[in-house]
């Protein structure tokens, strides 16, 4: 999944996802979609556990869920959610050798409708590293590089 989000500062100019236009202004925090499971668990598009909500947390964003589908439907099913619903969360902090993140908000449901999976772990990574200034870690050259191996050389020119 890495090579099909690859986006650097030479191929696109909005590299770190913004709600700004200009891509000029950065949000203060990294929002991420997360599938919620049971007891508030919070997992990738590969099915990593990243995080927990806490149950308080939970109940808050269940009775949100049921509102809007009031408002929607005129009924509502309370707290209950569907396996695999999206959420938007905004995290703080992301953990590379724990494989977590920090949630710091629930900004709410994701529709169906906008979205099918949940953000995957090198989206998430890569998001942070470049919003934080270490993107010189991630290059073509160090993915081609744990790709094959590590004697090739400097990945100079074109790769066939």
């Amino acid at each position: 999944p890495l090579a099909l989000l690859w986006r650097d500062r030479q191929i696109s100019r909005f590299v770190v996802d913004t709600q700004d236009k200009a891509g000029a202004v950065l949000p203060e925090r990294q929002a991420v979609v997360l599938e919620l499971r049971g007891k508030g668990w919070l997992r990738t598009a590969e099915r990593a556990i990243l995080a927990q909500l806490p149950e308080q947390e939970l109940q808050e964003l269940l009775q949100r869920g049921q509102e809007q589908q009031k408002d929607k439907s005129g009924q509502g099913n309370v707290g209950k959610h569907r396996p695999g619903t999206l959420v938007r969360v905004e995290i703080d902090g992301v953990d590379l050798v724990q494989r977590q993140v920090s949630v710091v908000k629930v900004s709410g449901f994701v529709p169906s409708r906008t979205r099918v999976w949940a953000d995957p772990w090198s989206r998430i990574v890569f998001q942070h590293l470049h919003r934080n200034g270490q993107a010189q870690c991630i290059s073509f050259q160090t993915l081609m590089q744990t790709s094959v191996g590590r004697s090739v050389g400097a990945a100079v020119g074109e790769v066939k």
